[in-house]
Protein backbone atom coordinates (compact mmCIF):
# COMPACT_ATOMS: atom_id res chain seq x y z
CA UNK A 1 0.00 0.00 0.00
CA UNK A 2 2.63 3.09 -1.10
CA UNK A 3 1.53 6.08 0.88
CA UNK A 4 2.85 9.38 0.34
CA UNK A 5 2.37 11.76 3.65
CA UNK A 6 3.57 15.51 3.52
CA UNK A 7 4.52 15.38 6.77
CA UNK A 8 6.87 14.20 8.16
CA UNK A 9 9.94 14.20 5.80
CA UNK A 10 8.64 12.35 2.66
CA UNK A 11 10.79 14.16 -0.11
CA UNK A 12 13.96 12.82 1.76
CA UNK A 13 16.88 10.86 -0.38
CA UNK A 14 14.89 8.25 -1.21
CA UNK A 15 10.85 9.98 -2.05
CA UNK A 16 9.64 8.99 -4.68
CA UNK A 17 8.54 12.41 -5.60
CA UNK A 18 10.41 14.64 -7.96
CA UNK A 19 9.28 18.39 -6.72
CA UNK A 20 10.33 21.36 -9.03
CA UNK A 21 9.78 24.77 -8.95
CA UNK A 22 11.81 27.81 -11.01
CA UNK A 23 12.20 29.86 -8.13
CA UNK A 24 12.14 30.70 -4.37
CA UNK A 25 9.01 30.91 -2.21
CA UNK A 26 8.40 31.29 1.31
CA UNK A 27 6.69 29.37 3.90
CA UNK A 28 5.90 29.17 7.76
CA UNK A 29 8.03 26.70 9.72
CA UNK A 30 6.84 24.98 12.92
CA UNK A 31 7.93 28.13 14.88
CA UNK A 32 5.38 30.45 13.03
CA UNK A 33 8.77 32.14 11.60
CA UNK A 34 9.23 32.71 7.64
CA UNK A 35 11.51 31.18 5.88
CA UNK A 36 12.84 30.87 2.11
CA UNK A 37 12.73 27.77 0.31
CA UNK A 38 15.25 27.43 -2.67
CA UNK A 39 14.65 26.72 -6.27
CA UNK A 40 12.61 22.99 -6.42
CA UNK A 41 12.91 22.99 -2.62
CA UNK A 42 8.76 21.74 -1.58
CA UNK A 43 6.99 24.09 1.38
CA UNK A 44 6.29 21.74 4.60
CA UNK A 45 3.89 24.86 5.74
CA UNK A 46 2.33 25.95 9.03
CA UNK A 47 -0.08 27.91 10.41
CA UNK A 48 1.79 30.79 11.90
CA UNK A 49 -0.98 31.50 14.57
CA UNK A 50 -1.73 27.87 15.51
CA UNK A 51 1.60 26.33 14.21
CA UNK A 52 -0.25 23.17 13.36
CA UNK A 53 1.30 21.12 10.14
CA UNK A 54 -0.78 22.60 7.08
CA UNK A 55 0.81 20.11 4.14
CA UNK A 56 2.78 20.11 0.82
CA UNK A 57 2.13 24.04 -0.16
CA UNK A 58 1.27 23.97 -3.94
CA UNK A 59 0.89 27.23 -5.81
CA UNK A 60 0.27 28.93 -9.38
CA UNK A 61 3.32 31.17 -10.51
CA UNK A 62 2.23 34.95 -9.11
CA UNK A 63 3.87 38.43 -9.38
CA UNK A 64 4.13 40.47 -6.68
CA UNK A 65 4.33 44.23 -8.39
CA UNK A 66 5.20 46.06 -5.19
CA UNK A 67 8.81 46.76 -6.08
CA UNK A 68 10.17 47.04 -2.48
CA UNK A 69 8.02 45.37 -0.08
CA UNK A 70 11.99 45.05 2.02
CA UNK A 71 11.79 48.31 3.10
CA UNK A 72 15.05 49.32 1.10
CA UNK A 73 15.92 52.76 1.68
CA UNK A 74 13.91 53.26 4.89
CA UNK A 75 15.85 55.54 7.55
CA UNK A 76 14.53 56.26 10.72
CA UNK A 77 13.57 60.21 11.93
CA UNK A 78 11.38 62.62 11.93
CA UNK A 79 9.58 62.42 9.45
CA UNK A 80 12.36 59.98 8.56
CA UNK A 81 13.33 58.39 4.98
CA UNK A 82 10.36 55.68 3.47
CA UNK A 83 11.44 52.82 1.91
CA UNK A 84 12.00 53.61 -2.13
CA UNK A 85 9.30 54.23 -4.28
CA UNK A 86 6.70 54.52 -1.37
CA UNK A 87 5.57 57.82 -0.55
CA UNK A 88 3.02 59.77 1.84
CA UNK A 89 0.22 62.27 2.14
CA UNK A 90 -1.14 63.38 5.47
CA UNK A 91 -4.16 65.77 7.06
CA UNK A 92 -3.04 68.84 7.70
CA UNK A 93 -1.71 69.55 11.35
CA UNK A 94 -0.64 66.12 11.62
CA UNK A 95 2.82 64.96 11.03
CA UNK A 96 5.11 61.65 10.06
CA UNK A 97 7.79 59.67 11.97
CA UNK A 98 9.38 56.82 11.04
CA UNK A 99 10.48 55.22 13.93
CA UNK A 100 12.45 52.20 13.13
CA UNK A 101 12.43 49.33 10.14
CA UNK A 102 13.36 45.73 11.13
CA UNK A 103 12.48 42.08 11.25
CA UNK A 104 9.87 40.32 13.69
CA UNK A 105 8.94 36.32 12.98
CA UNK A 106 10.92 36.88 9.41
CA UNK A 107 8.67 39.52 8.23
CA UNK A 108 10.40 42.55 7.24
CA UNK A 109 8.38 45.54 8.89
CA UNK A 110 8.56 49.55 9.02
CA UNK A 111 7.21 51.47 11.76
CA UNK A 112 5.44 54.59 11.19
CA UNK A 113 4.36 57.17 13.87
CA UNK A 114 1.22 59.76 12.86
CA UNK A 115 0.83 62.69 15.15
CA UNK A 116 -1.18 65.96 15.57
CA UNK A 117 -4.40 67.83 15.23
CA UNK A 118 -5.81 67.74 12.15
CA UNK A 119 -6.72 70.86 10.53
CA UNK A 120 -9.13 69.24 7.21
CA UNK A 121 -10.96 66.50 6.39
CA UNK A 122 -7.74 64.88 4.23
CA UNK A 123 -6.66 60.96 5.16
CA UNK A 124 -4.90 61.34 8.51
CA UNK A 125 -2.79 58.42 6.21
CA UNK A 126 -2.36 57.93 2.49
CA UNK A 127 0.75 55.65 2.36
CA UNK A 128 1.16 54.70 -1.45
CA UNK A 129 2.83 51.45 -1.40
CA UNK A 130 4.05 51.65 -5.58
CA UNK A 131 3.64 54.64 -7.78
CA UNK A 132 1.77 54.93 -11.43
CA UNK A 133 3.73 51.34 -12.61
CA UNK A 134 1.57 48.59 -12.35
CA UNK A 135 -0.68 48.07 -15.98
CA UNK A 136 -3.89 47.18 -15.44
CA UNK A 137 -7.46 46.81 -16.92
CA UNK A 138 -11.12 46.85 -16.28
CA UNK A 139 -12.61 43.35 -15.15
CA UNK A 140 -9.07 42.22 -13.76
CA UNK A 141 -8.76 40.79 -9.98
CA UNK A 142 -6.07 42.73 -7.66
CA UNK A 143 -5.08 41.17 -4.49
CA UNK A 144 -3.62 43.62 -1.97
CA UNK A 145 -2.05 42.00 1.30
CA UNK A 146 0.05 43.34 4.34
CA UNK A 147 0.85 42.66 7.71
CA UNK A 148 -0.99 45.61 9.79
CA UNK A 149 -0.99 46.57 13.55
CA UNK A 150 -0.93 49.71 16.04
CA UNK A 151 2.17 48.88 18.22
CA UNK A 152 2.07 52.44 19.87
CA UNK A 153 -0.45 55.56 20.59
CA UNK A 154 -4.24 54.64 20.43
CA UNK A 155 -7.02 54.50 17.91
CA UNK A 156 -8.64 57.30 19.11
CA UNK A 157 -9.69 59.57 16.29
CA UNK A 158 -9.16 57.09 13.74
CA UNK A 159 -12.30 55.72 11.69
CA UNK A 160 -11.44 53.26 9.60
CA UNK A 161 -7.75 51.45 8.53
CA UNK A 162 -8.19 49.45 5.27
CA UNK A 163 -5.96 48.47 2.01
CA UNK A 164 -7.44 50.53 -0.86
CA UNK A 165 -6.74 50.34 -4.54
CA UNK A 166 -6.83 53.21 -6.91
CA UNK A 167 -7.69 52.73 -10.46
CA UNK A 168 -5.75 55.58 -13.13
CA UNK A 169 -5.68 56.50 -16.36
CA UNK A 170 -3.29 56.14 -18.65
CA UNK A 171 -2.38 59.93 -18.32
CA UNK A 172 -2.60 58.98 -14.17
CA UNK A 173 -5.67 60.78 -13.64
CA UNK A 174 -7.38 58.79 -10.45
CA UNK A 175 -10.79 57.18 -11.69
CA UNK A 176 -12.00 55.24 -8.44
CA UNK A 177 -11.29 54.52 -5.34
CA UNK A 178 -11.58 50.88 -4.37
CA UNK A 179 -11.74 50.72 -0.35
CA UNK A 180 -11.45 46.95 1.56
CA UNK A 181 -13.59 46.44 4.64
CA UNK A 182 -11.77 48.39 7.67
CA UNK A 183 -9.90 46.30 10.39
CA UNK A 184 -9.62 49.03 12.69
CA UNK A 185 -11.65 46.29 15.09
CA UNK A 186 -8.18 44.28 15.10
CA UNK A 187 -6.09 46.69 14.52
CA UNK A 188 -4.16 44.96 17.86
CA UNK A 189 -3.71 41.84 16.27
CA UNK A 190 -0.53 41.13 14.20
CA UNK A 191 -2.21 39.64 11.08
CA UNK A 192 -1.90 39.93 7.52
CA UNK A 193 -4.80 41.30 6.05
CA UNK A 194 -6.17 41.22 2.36
CA UNK A 195 -8.29 42.83 -0.30
CA UNK A 196 -9.25 41.86 -3.74
CA UNK A 197 -11.42 43.85 -5.40
CA UNK A 198 -12.20 43.75 -9.11
CA UNK A 199 -11.45 46.96 -11.45
CA UNK A 200 -14.56 48.36 -12.54
CA UNK A 201 -13.77 51.40 -14.41
CA UNK A 202 -13.32 51.32 -18.02
CA UNK A 203 -10.44 53.80 -18.68
CA UNK A 204 -8.10 51.99 -16.00
CA UNK A 205 -4.41 51.99 -17.07
CA UNK A 206 -2.88 51.40 -14.13
CA UNK A 207 -3.45 50.42 -10.30
CA UNK A 208 -1.81 52.02 -7.20
CA UNK A 209 -1.47 50.23 -3.74
CA UNK A 210 -2.25 51.71 -0.71
CA UNK A 211 -2.71 52.02 3.29
CA UNK A 212 -5.60 54.47 4.44
CA UNK A 213 -6.47 55.80 7.65
CA UNK A 214 -9.36 58.47 7.68
CA UNK A 215 -10.63 60.20 10.98
CA UNK A 216 -13.14 61.53 12.61
CA UNK A 217 -12.86 65.21 11.08
CA UNK A 218 -11.29 68.76 12.20
CA UNK A 219 -9.75 68.95 15.34
CA UNK A 220 -9.09 65.21 15.57
CA UNK A 221 -5.77 64.62 18.11
CA UNK A 222 -4.28 61.52 16.65
CA UNK A 223 -1.13 59.68 17.45
CA UNK A 224 -0.64 56.12 16.77
CA UNK A 225 2.00 53.83 15.02
CA UNK A 226 1.22 51.36 12.13
CA UNK A 227 3.70 48.62 12.06
CA UNK A 228 3.31 47.63 8.04
CA UNK A 229 5.20 43.86 7.19
CA UNK A 230 5.92 42.92 3.68
CA UNK A 231 2.77 44.48 1.39
CA UNK A 232 2.09 42.62 -1.98
CA UNK A 233 -0.06 43.14 -4.98
CA UNK A 234 -1.09 40.25 -7.27
CA UNK A 235 -3.03 40.14 -9.51
CA UNK A 236 -5.92 37.43 -8.52
CA UNK A 237 -8.41 36.82 -6.55
CA UNK A 238 -6.35 35.73 -3.72
CA UNK A 239 -3.28 36.20 -1.64
CA UNK A 240 -0.84 33.72 -2.14
CA UNK A 241 2.82 33.35 -0.04
CA UNK A 242 4.65 36.45 0.12
CA UNK A 243 7.26 37.11 -2.42
CA UNK A 244 9.75 39.51 -0.87
CA UNK A 245 10.92 42.20 -3.06
CA UNK A 246 13.95 44.85 -3.15
CA UNK A 247 14.11 46.71 -6.37
CA UNK A 248 11.96 45.43 -8.59
CA UNK A 249 8.65 43.19 -9.32
CA UNK A 250 9.28 39.56 -8.65
CA UNK A 251 7.50 36.12 -9.74
CA UNK A 252 7.35 33.13 -8.16
CA UNK A 253 6.72 30.17 -9.86
CA UNK A 254 4.55 27.09 -9.99
CA UNK A 255 4.36 24.06 -7.83
CA UNK A 256 5.28 20.97 -9.48
CA UNK A 257 5.65 17.50 -7.96
CA UNK A 258 5.54 14.14 -9.99
CA UNK A 259 6.46 10.65 -9.50
CA UNK A 260 8.03 9.35 -12.30
CA UNK A 261 8.33 5.92 -12.03
CA UNK A 262 5.17 4.30 -11.02
CA UNK A 263 6.17 0.28 -11.60
CA UNK A 264 6.17 -1.63 -9.84
CA UNK A 265 3.17 -0.57 -7.57
CA UNK A 266 0.60 0.62 -9.52
CA UNK A 267 -1.87 -1.73 -10.71
CA UNK A 268 -3.21 -1.10 -14.40
CA UNK A 269 -6.42 -3.02 -13.72
CA UNK A 270 -8.01 -1.76 -10.51
CA UNK A 271 -7.08 0.94 -7.99
CA UNK A 272 -7.73 2.97 -5.28
CA UNK A 273 -6.22 7.19 -4.74
CA UNK A 274 -7.18 8.35 -1.64
CA UNK A 275 -6.55 12.59 -1.01
CA UNK A 276 -6.40 14.63 1.92
CA UNK A 277 -6.40 18.18 0.90
CA UNK A 278 -7.39 21.78 1.06
CA UNK A 279 -7.99 24.46 -1.61
CA UNK A 280 -7.61 28.41 -1.31
CA UNK A 281 -10.27 29.00 -4.37
CA UNK A 282 -11.88 25.56 -5.38
CA UNK A 283 -14.72 26.96 -7.34
CA UNK A 284 -11.83 28.99 -9.80
CA UNK A 285 -13.79 28.86 -12.78
CA UNK A 286 -11.45 25.89 -13.93
CA UNK A 287 -10.20 22.39 -13.33
CA UNK A 288 -7.80 21.57 -9.93
CA UNK A 289 -6.18 18.05 -10.80
CA UNK A 290 -5.28 16.80 -6.96
CA UNK A 291 -3.88 13.29 -9.05
CA UNK A 292 -3.34 12.13 -12.62
CA UNK A 293 -2.03 9.03 -13.88
CA UNK A 294 -1.00 9.45 -17.14
CA UNK A 295 1.22 7.98 -20.47
CA UNK A 296 2.69 11.47 -20.39
CA UNK A 297 0.05 12.34 -22.72
CA UNK A 298 -4.05 13.69 -22.83
CA UNK A 299 -4.06 10.18 -24.89
CA UNK A 300 -4.54 7.87 -21.59
CA UNK A 301 -4.74 8.83 -18.30
CA UNK A 302 -7.10 8.15 -15.24
CA UNK A 303 -7.59 12.11 -13.53
CA UNK A 304 -9.12 12.94 -10.10
CA UNK A 305 -10.25 17.20 -10.01
CA UNK A 306 -12.07 19.41 -8.44
CA UNK A 307 -14.08 20.92 -10.98
CA UNK A 308 -14.90 24.47 -12.19
CA UNK A 309 -17.72 24.43 -9.33
CA UNK A 310 -15.73 22.88 -6.94
CA UNK A 311 -16.84 19.26 -7.34
CA UNK A 312 -14.63 16.65 -7.37
CA UNK A 313 -14.34 14.12 -9.93
CA UNK A 314 -12.64 11.04 -11.32
CA UNK A 315 -12.65 10.07 -15.04
CA UNK A 316 -10.60 8.49 -17.51
CA UNK A 317 -9.49 8.80 -20.76
CA UNK A 318 -8.43 5.84 -23.60
CA UNK A 319 -7.03 6.26 -26.82
CA UNK A 320 -7.82 9.83 -26.70
CA UNK A 321 -11.68 9.48 -26.28
CA UNK A 322 -13.21 10.76 -23.08
CA UNK A 323 -14.83 7.79 -21.52
CA UNK A 324 -15.47 7.47 -17.80
CA UNK A 325 -17.05 9.96 -15.55
CA UNK A 326 -18.31 10.45 -11.60
CA UNK A 327 -18.69 13.37 -9.85
CA UNK A 328 -19.77 13.85 -5.96
CA UNK A 329 -23.42 15.48 -4.86
CA UNK A 330 -21.18 18.09 -2.51
CA UNK A 331 -18.95 20.65 -3.22
CA UNK A 332 -15.66 21.29 -1.50
CA UNK A 333 -15.66 23.91 0.59
CA UNK A 334 -12.84 26.99 0.47
CA UNK A 335 -9.40 26.61 3.00
CA UNK A 336 -11.04 23.69 4.34
CA UNK A 337 -9.12 20.21 4.75
CA UNK A 338 -11.61 17.52 2.59
CA UNK A 339 -10.82 13.91 2.33
CA UNK A 340 -11.97 11.94 -1.14
CA UNK A 341 -11.10 8.30 -2.59
CA UNK A 342 -11.50 7.60 -5.98
CA UNK A 343 -11.36 4.05 -7.46
CA UNK A 344 -11.19 2.51 -10.79
CA UNK A 345 -11.48 -0.85 -12.67
CA UNK A 346 -12.86 -2.30 -15.48
CA UNK A 347 -16.71 -1.10 -16.64
CA UNK A 348 -16.25 0.79 -13.08
CA UNK A 349 -15.40 4.19 -11.70
CA UNK A 350 -16.50 5.91 -7.57
CA UNK A 351 -15.85 8.49 -6.15
CA UNK A 352 -16.64 9.55 -2.35
CA UNK A 353 -16.29 13.12 -0.34
CA UNK A 354 -16.16 13.13 3.04
CA UNK A 355 -17.62 9.59 3.56
CA UNK A 356 -20.50 11.04 1.24
CA UNK A 357 -22.84 8.80 -0.98
CA UNK A 358 -20.35 6.93 -3.87
CA UNK A 359 -20.90 8.51 -7.36
CA UNK A 360 -20.50 5.78 -9.94
CA UNK A 361 -19.85 5.02 -14.07
CA UNK A 362 -20.33 1.27 -14.76
CA UNK A 363 -19.18 2.39 -18.75
CA UNK A 364 -15.58 2.63 -17.93
CA UNK A 365 -12.37 1.93 -20.20
CA UNK A 366 -9.53 1.62 -18.21
CA UNK A 367 -6.70 3.10 -19.90
CA UNK A 368 -3.26 1.09 -20.63
CA UNK A 369 0.42 2.21 -20.57
CA UNK A 370 0.57 4.66 -17.52
CA UNK A 371 3.90 5.58 -16.41
CA UNK A 372 3.52 8.94 -14.62
CA UNK A 373 1.81 10.23 -11.68
CA UNK A 374 1.43 13.88 -11.19
CA UNK A 375 -0.16 15.41 -8.18
CA UNK A 376 -1.37 18.93 -8.13
CA UNK A 377 -1.45 19.09 -12.02
CA UNK A 378 -1.62 17.64 -15.04
CA UNK A 379 1.87 16.44 -16.82
CA UNK A 380 2.31 19.67 -18.52
CA UNK A 381 1.62 21.75 -15.43
CA UNK A 382 -2.25 22.73 -16.23
CA UNK A 383 -5.05 22.35 -14.80
CA UNK A 384 -3.58 22.91 -12.01
CA UNK A 385 -4.13 23.63 -8.45
CA UNK A 386 -4.18 27.64 -7.74
CA UNK A 387 -3.51 27.48 -4.25
CA UNK A 388 -3.99 24.72 -1.67
CA UNK A 389 -2.15 21.67 0.54
CA UNK A 390 -1.90 18.34 -0.20
CA UNK A 391 -2.02 16.55 3.41
CA UNK A 392 -2.02 13.17 2.67
CA UNK A 393 -2.03 10.79 -1.13
CA UNK A 394 -2.43 6.87 -0.85
CA UNK A 395 -2.55 4.79 -3.20
CA UNK A 396 -4.26 1.18 -2.88
CA UNK A 397 -3.05 -1.35 -5.80
CA UNK A 398 -6.86 -2.95 -5.74
CA UNK A 399 -10.56 -1.49 -6.25
CA UNK A 400 -11.95 -0.73 -2.59
CA UNK A 401 -15.72 -1.28 -2.05
CA UNK A 402 -17.95 1.04 -1.77
CA UNK A 403 -18.13 1.11 1.83
CA UNK A 404 -14.46 0.93 2.14
CA UNK A 405 -14.31 4.54 -0.08
CA UNK A 406 -16.90 6.01 2.50
CA UNK A 407 -14.88 4.55 5.53
CA UNK A 408 -11.80 6.25 4.80
CA UNK A 409 -13.19 9.41 4.00
CA UNK A 410 -15.61 9.89 7.07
Amino acid sequence: MPTVTTYPGVFGPYSPITFTRASTATYFDSTGTLQSAAIDAPRLDYNPSTLAAQGLLIEEARTNSIRNNTMVGAVAGTPGTLPTNWTTSLAGGVSREIVGIGTANGINYIDIRIFGTTTNTNLALNLVLEGNTIAAAVGQVWTSSAWVSLVGGTTTGITNVYLTQTERSSGGTDLAYLNGTSFLSTINSNVRRTYSPTLSNASTAFIVPSLWVTHTGIGAAVDFTLRIGLPQLEQGAFATSVIPTTTTALTRAQDRAVVNTISPWYNSVAGTIYAEFSLTLPASGGNQFFTQTSDNSYNNRIVNNISSTAFPNTSTVSGGTSDGFASTAGAVTANTTVKVAAAYASNDLAISLNGGTVATDNTVTIPSGLTRFDLGSDHLGFNNVKAGYLRRITYYPTRLSNAQLQAITA
